[in-house]
């Protein structure tokens, strides 16, 4: 395989990828197997299968990779899957020169820097096709999508084609194991994200939403549906729950739970789950419709992650440093008094 393709999904938390990423990993794609007559050209997360495991496929492609193509965002740095694909890929180029490792990164401005940022990355990757004025002030995203750009785009989607096909062609890089993607979500101060599964073949679907808020940027963890209760009441959380589950199970494990908690029935396609439904409802926890299908979930993967932390915000409790007064009406009357 040629190129392995990077990003930071801007269309956060909608469960769809960028579109405009992939008219441009198409494009790439034509372009590279044009000038090297490769059938395989590349590889991004776009392709992957529904259900897929996606931390073993994805670091597969990275071994295979020949060159990486990071699209550089000011989201792309604080992703820290993104970032984790990054490190993951030059792990493979240890052993080579620095400048001959520098040549299997082909880096994309996609979407530039406010004026008041700056970092070195982005200055290196204008110059591996220069600094056109189109280019610098919008970015390769903003030259995709608008037609009057489409000369400016098509002239820089060749530069990169002929820089990408020149790599592979005289800087081979075999196949071989990179280091695992070990995501660090950066949490800062904001609450983790607790992620439960209420059935035993629900692990992988629990690990799928955790990964989805890796790549959104939120810390999260796996936690046993019995510790839901207590853990929940200072964080948001997501239960996931077995179409199969009895309803005296389903009613024990949601008893009060706070109302952020999402609740998520996962069936098969003849499972009849009215009765979990009406159980959720009664316990006033906020919930999305079942889903029975692999692909139905990999899209209501990162609306979970999202409506977690709106619910949360919204009905969770006040979280103050220790000291801080909490807010007061009256404090603040008393004040102006004074």
């Amino acid at each position: 395989m040629i190129f392995f393709l990077s990003h930071a999904n801007t269309a956060r938390g909608s469960g769809t990828l960028d579109p405009w990423v992939k008219r441009f990993f198409d494009d790439l794609s034509d372009g590279v197997r044009a000038r090297t007559g490769a059938d395989e050209t590349g590889f991004y997360d776009g392709l992957l299968e529904p259900g897929a495991d996606r931390r073993a496929r994805l670091t597969d492609e990275i071994g295979r990779a020949r060159v990486f193509v990071p699209l550089y965002s000011p989201q792309y740095f604080g992703n820290s899957w993104a970032a984790a694909e990054l490190d993951s890929f030059r792990s493979r180029l240890r052993g080579l020169g620095r400048a001959e490792a520098a040549r299997h990164v082909v880096p994309v401005v996609w979407t530039p820097l406010p004026p008041w940022e700056n970092r070195r990355e982005f200055d290196e990757a204008f110059a591996v096709v220069g600094k056109s004025v189109e280019y610098t002030e919008n970015g390769l995203r903003a030259l995709c999508m608008l037609s009057v750009y489409r000369d400016a785009y098509r002239d820089l989607v060749a530069a990169f084609t002929d820089r990408i096909a020149g790599v592979a062609r005289d800087s081979v890089l075999e196949p071989s194991p990179p280091a695992p993607l070990v995501p660090r979500p950066a949490g800062g101060g904001e609450p983790a994200l607790i992620v439960s599964a209420l059935g035993a073949g629900l692990g992988a679907r629990r690990d799928q939403v955790i990964e989805a808020a890796e790549r959104l940027g939120v810390p999260a963890q796996p936690l046993p549906a019995e510790q839901l209760r207590r853990q929940a009441a200072r964080r948001p959380g997501v239960l996931l729950i077995d179409g199969d589950a009895t309803p005296e199970t389903v009613r024990d494990t949601v008893a009060g739970l706070p109302r952020w908690v999402i609740a998520l029935v996962v069936a098969s396609a003849s499972a009849a789950v009215g009765p979990l439904t009406g159980i959720l409802r009664t316990a006033g926890l906020h919930q999305v419709s079942p889903v029975r299908t692999a692909a139905e979930f990999d899209r209501n993967a990162p609306l979970l992650v999202t409506e977690a932390r709106k619910q949360y915000l919204r009905h969770g409790p006040v979280v103050t440093a220790p000291g801080t007064p909490r807010p007061s009406l009256r404090r603040t009357s008393d004040d102006k008094r004074g």
